[in-house]
């Protein structure tokens, strides 16, 4: 009897549990559906567009079809036309002269007076074209004179003070070096060429007033030389010095200036060198070779001078092999050989002690003592 009351009890909670669960089953299914059809119409539009947005940036493997048709016309049509004309920098809408100006002395860390700066850039074809647009225009030049001044004069000026220093420095760095070898070390450094790829590459070609379009390498010479002799003119000799130490001078950096220097007769020279030093003359000797009967065929030849020896080079023959020779030994008086000291330039070069009073020997000297002195002349022939 109990047990079947106890049997009885237990079902009816069940079921009232059973009818509660699918009340709240069914409460949470309405709840939910009524949040997502009341919230779609302002989540999906926003929903769209995050997965417009990420579609776009997925890349694509292929391109449009109309795309290499149409790049193949553009660039016909760009042959068609030609290229674009030459411009000056000046045409171009962000182009502010006085900014430019400024920021030229800035860069290469000097203070330019502004006036003689813009002097500096002033070219004479320049201030002729305005005279000449002035005379077309009916404007008398002599009631309204143009007050533009080219830079020929502070070219020369410039050119002067470089001109000097250089071949100063240089006779300080290289005293043993001959007085031929210094000019034409000086001549390399001092060309128009040289001096146009300085100026271009520190900004000057965009600052210069000119007629030519573009900008000869006279043009930019001209006005490198104009910048110097501003630069002596405004903060003097000192700081015009060492703005040609810091921007002329560092080109030989990667040159070898034995390379600059031509020696017509090297072996001569150098017999007249070792005569006045009191010593014998040069003996040339064949030290080996290599492959003599091929298109690669090697000679080694060395100098010597009273048994001692002094210098050796290769060649394809041997008269070549003793030629090479003979440079090297004077390279090696001179002491301007591949050993040689790296040049003094920089922080390093401010407490550099220059004489410029100072004059190297001249090989032409040299060669002229040698063949004045009395002693028995003889052709020097190699053997």
């Amino acid at each position: 009897m109990k047990m079947g009351l106890q049997i009885s009890k237990i079902r009816h909670r069940l079921l009232t549990f059973n009818k509660k669960r699918d009340f709240n089953v069914k409460m949470a299914a309405s709840i939910l559906k009524n949040i997502v059809f009341t919230s779609t119409r302002s989540i999906l539009p926003k929903t769209l567009r995050i997965s417009t947005c990420i579609h776009h940036k997925v890349p694509k493997r292929n391109y449009d079809q109309y795309r290499m048709r149409y790049l193949k016309e553009m660039y016909q049509k760009r042959l068609d036309v030609g290229p674009e004309k030459q411009r000056r920098r000046s045409e171009w809408i962000n182009w502010n002269y006085d900014a430019e100006i400024y920021a030229f002395g800035q860069r290469l860390g000097e203070d330019f007076n502004e006036s003689t700066l813009r002097q500096a850039f002033i070219n004479r074809s320049y201030v002729e074209g305005e005279r000449k647009k002035r005379a077309e225009l009916g404007i008398d030049i002599n009631a309204v004179p143009l007050q533009l001044e080219d830079n020929t004069q502070l070219a020369d000026d410039g050119f002067a003070l470089m001109s000097s220093y250089v071949k100063v420095y240089l006779r300080n760095i290289y005293p043993y070096m001959f007085e031929e070898g210094i000019s034409a070390v000086h001549d390399y450094l001092t060309t128009d060429k040289m001096l146009a790829h300085i100026a271009k590459h520190i900004g000057c070609e965009d600052l210069i007033l000119s007629e030519e379009i573009p900008v000869m390498e006279s043009t930019l010479s001209t006005a490198f030389k104009a910048v110097i002799g501003a630069l002596f003119n405004d903060k003097g000799q000192e700081q015009a010095e060492r703005f040609v130490r810091d921007f002329v001078l560092p080109q030989l950096i990667e040159e070898d200036i034995n390379q600059l220097w031509h020696i017509v007769n090297p072996m001569g020279l150098l017999k007249a060198m070792l005569s006045l030093s009191g010593k014998g003359e040069p003996e040339p000797r064949l030290l080996w070779k290599s492959g003599i009967n091929t298109i690669m065929s090697l000679y080694w030849v060395g100098i010597y001078s009273d048994k001692e020896f002094i210098a050796k080079s290769p060649g394809e023959t041997v008269l070549i092999a003793e030629e090479m020779a003979a440079r090297e030994a004077i390279k090696k008086i001179m002491k301007t050989d591949d050993s040689r000291a790296p040049l003094v330039l920089g922080n390093a070069a401010e407490n550099l002690m220059l004489d410029y009073n100072r004059v190297n020997l001249s090989a032409e000297d040299i060669i002229r003592k040698y063949y004045e002195s009395p002693h028995p002349q003889k052709d020097f022939s190699t053997s």
